[in-house]
């Protein structure tokens, strides 16, 4: 929760719109995760997010960069730390 707010509030600095309303899609989709297998579908889910030019991971500035590479470091944990415990 803590990277999806880094990447909430450098998109509203930047007021990168597309950023924002990714954040609060991110907000809903773990908003009601209870346990490890909910976590592990999250995670995927948003890890679906990156890839190539226009993706996600497109960023333009630092701050952003930082921000959703953050992100992408605490979804891939999400997904790997608890596929054991299905």
């Amino acid at each position: 929760m803590t990277a999806i707010a880094e990447v909430r509030s450098v998109a509203q600095a930047e007021q990168d719109e597309s950023r924002q309303t990714t954040a609060d899609w991110f907000d809903a989709r773990f908003a009601d995760v209870t346990d490890a297998r909910g976590l592990r579908g999250a995670a995927a889910d948003g890890l679906s997010l990156y890839g190539g030019n226009g993706s996600f991971s497109d960023v333009g500035t630092a701050e952003s960069h930082h921000a959703v590479s953050n992100l992408a470091v605490a979804l891939r944990r999400g997904r790997s730390w608890f596929l054991r415990n299905s």
